[in-house]
């Protein structure tokens, strides 16, 4: 039976296709023509203008510079994209073959990931989240986090008909490759000029704002008349300049997981040289098919002698290892055995009721969130104190479980509204985002959980799902229930793309943000202010600081403020051990003489950091503590491996002054059928297993 596959590239990748400019984007097309020789329907979301078999669902990157706001908008687009294909079409397996697929796995359709890049490149909690992961190359499976293994690796292949020998080679020798430091493009042409010898360079330099430095001040100053640099060049061309070249230089400095230059190099019969790093030396025999070396001082002489090496030698390596047709073809085997396998046994769904049975749950529920990636707000960490500040006695949760193991869970709770019995999930009012825990990589299907859901709401007139994320599971499951429309928009939250070094978060900020950040710190620096982040012995010092440095704030308002009352001050001091003790809370504190200035209180959880809710002294407002300590807390985050920064519900100008863009929260208000009889009674509710 034919399957619906949907392949999914990087968002910021170029237009994927057989002559792509990158190897990820040959390989999603080499899998999607695989897949529809094979009889499969295959569907792409990738950037407008690739080349794929079957259909595509394009989307469209942003103009360059690729700053940190242009790499968010265009995740979102390609985000939004995947949940449309997904709420269209009943798709059997999703391959993934992106830096960000962690944020694109989806419920329901299990998916495999195809690692492109070194494992160091990617989220960790994206590498541990359970879904397959399929690597390039022995090297790059080696290079995985300790306890993550390969479930298969399966080496690139290159069309062997389109490159052959042909005629007799040339002296130049030539570089394919992105213009960019890693790829050491620099040293290879310093290289060139030192031993005399031509050298060509195919490849252009990405709008990325380091990438286009690279080329203008460490590129261009070394051509010259004998080294050139052509600029992209199609596979027709590649072919020729292929099989004339002398050799074909791979001088990556960063490890390469892979090498389909080399390869089609190889096919053509022309000799690689390459550094002894990553997967290169799987590829190239040395003193046979080419040359590895250690120094840049090696580059020239094994230049010039790789002339030397028989083209009939690197030829055959190529039919033997690197074939396009055989790697295709195991791709295809993968996909059908993944989609067709039977889960490992069917999914159970049910309520549980009661507080001690969601703290019973607390070990595998916080395991499951660090799977997911959730957000804080969905950690038994938050939602257990909430319960406890406010008296929820009877909390209860729809709990999936495959062959045992807790693969989803959505905490509820039942309250009235003008008469009106409403479920809703735990933590409302505190809670910036609700959702459920959903298992990216082995999650029940979505239209079952929403199911589960109406089920354990039973004796209620609607569950209200409200404050969904972006990126929600819940969300997801939705548009499998009832299509795309079954959420509507509830707010946004406005999230600032934080650049990759702390250094250049001034540089990132309009320029009166950034002046007024500067002159807060030398005005505060004068004064001898300092910086503390709570830790598990001062705790409760950094939390007062907090709820009186706000209590300011708004009291000059005549206002309470959200920290006011002995219940929240209760709920906030539990959830913040907890969340401690989980690595998670950002409790930033801002000292002049002794006394608290400004207080910053959030969270950093793997490549995103939240800001939650601060304060600061009014005496110091001259002196803009407020952002200075914003400023504070993001460099942090940004030194911790934070690509983003959301703060969080509602659409303060303060937010946006700091370049925040807006992301949508999500909500939906089902009418519970009335065949879910109110006789179950709320902690009762069951939900037959499916």
């Amino acid at each position: 039976m034919a399957l619906t596959i949907l392949g999914v590239s990087y968002a910021l990748a170029p237009p994927v296709g057989p002559d792509a400019i990158g190897g990820a984007e040959q390989v999603l097309a080499l899998v999607a023509g695989a897949l529809a020789r094979r009889g499969h329907r295959s569907i792409v979301v990738a950037p407008r203008g690739s080349d794929v078999a079957g259909r595509l669902v394009a989307t469209e990157a942003p103009p360059g510079p690729f700053d940190a706001g242009a790499r968010a908008r265009a995740e979102q687009v390609h985000r939004d994209a995947v949940q449309r294909a997904l709420a269209a079409e009943r798709v059997d397996l999703v391959h993934l073959h992106g830096l960000g697929f962690g944020a694109m796995l989806p419920v329901g359709p299990p998916p495999v990931v195809a690692l492109h890049l070194h494992p160091a490149c990617y989220p960790e909690a994206a590498l541990r989240a359970g879904a397959p992961l399929v690597c390039v190359s022995e090297s790059q499976a080696r290079a995985l986090p300790e306890g993550v293994r390969a479930h298969e690796v399966i080496p690139n292949g290159v069309p062997l008909d389109a490159y052959r020998p042909g005629g007799d080679r040339g002296a130049f020798a030539l570089v394919l490759a992105r213009i960019c430091p890693e790829k050491g493009v620099a040293p290879a042409l310093a290289a060139a000029r030192a031993a005399g010898l031509p050298l060509l360079v195919g490849g252009i330099a990405f709008p990325y704002p380091e990438h286009l430095r690279y080329l203008e001040e460490e590129v261009k100053p070394l051509l010259d008349r004998d080294r050139r640099l052509l600029g992209p060049v199609g596979r027709a061309e590649k072919a020729l300049l292929l099989r004339a070249a002398r050799c074909v230089v791979v001088p990556s400095l960063a490890p390469e997981t892979s090498s389909l230059v080399a390869m089609e190099a190889l096919a053509s019969g022309t000799p690689v040289v390459a550094r002894r790093i990553g997967a290169l030396p799987e590829i190239v025999e040395d003193g046979r098919t080419g040359f590895l070396v250690d120094r840049d001082d090696e580059l020239g002489p094994a230049m010039r002698d790789a002339a030397r090496l028989s083209a009939a030698d690197c030829r055959a390596a190529a039919e033997r290892r690197f074939s396009a047709a055989v790697s295709g073809g195991r791709w295809v085997a993968l996909v059908e055995r993944l989609a067709r396998r039977p889960r490992p046994r069917a999914t159970r769904l049910e309520t549980v009721a009661g507080a001690g049975a969601l703290e019973a749950l607390r070990g595998e529920w916080s395991a499951l969130c660090d799977r997911a990636a959730a957000t804080p707000f969905q950690r038994p960490e938050w939602l257990l104190p909430w319960c406890r500040a406010f008296g929820v006695a009877s909390p209860r949760a729809v709990v999936a479980r495959r062959a045992g193991r807790l693969v989803a869970l959505a905490p509820l709770v039942q309250y009235e509204d003008a008469g009106r019995r409403m479920v809703t999930l735990l933590g409302s009012g505190l809670s910036d985002y609700q959702d459920a825990v959903v298992d990216p990589g082995d999650g029940p299907d979505g239209a079952a959980l929403v199911g589960a859901l109406l089920g354990a709401a039973a004796g209620a007139d609607a569950l209200l799902l409200e404050h969904l994320p972006d990126r929600s599971p819940l969300r997801a499951a939705l548009g499998q229930w009832r299509g795309a429309g079954a959420a509507a928009p509830d707010g946004v939250c406005p999230v600032l793309a934080l650049p990759a070094d702390p250094d250049a978060l001034d540089r990132s900020l309009a320029p009166r943000l950034a002046e007024n950040v500067r002159y807060g710190r030398r005005r505060l620096a004068r004064a001898g202010a300092t910086f503390t982040t709570a830790g598990p012995g001062d705790l409760e010092r950094h939390l007062e600081a907090l709820f009186s440095l706000h209590a300011a704030r708004w009291g000059a308002r005549g206002e309470r403020g959200v920290l006011a009352g002995d219940a929240i001050r209760r709920f906030h001091l539990e959830a913040a051990r907890g969340l401690l003790a989980r690595g998670l809370l950002r409790l930033h504190v801002l000292w002049v003489g002794g006394r608290p200035a400004a207080a910053f209180h959030g969270f950093v959880d793997g490549d995103r950091a939240y800001y939650y809710v601060g304060g600061f002294d009014p005496a110091h407002r001259a002196a803009s503590p407020g952002a200075v300590i914003v400023a504070h807390a993001a460099a942090s985050a940004i030194a911790e491996g934070a690509r983003e920064l959301d703060f969080l519900r509602g659409p303060e100008p303060y937010k946006h002054a700091w370049g925040a863009r807006d992301r949508p929260a999500w909500r939906a208000v089902l009418p519970v059928p009335r065949r879910w009889s109110a006789r179950a009674g709320p902690a009762a509710a069951r939900v037959p297993s499916l």
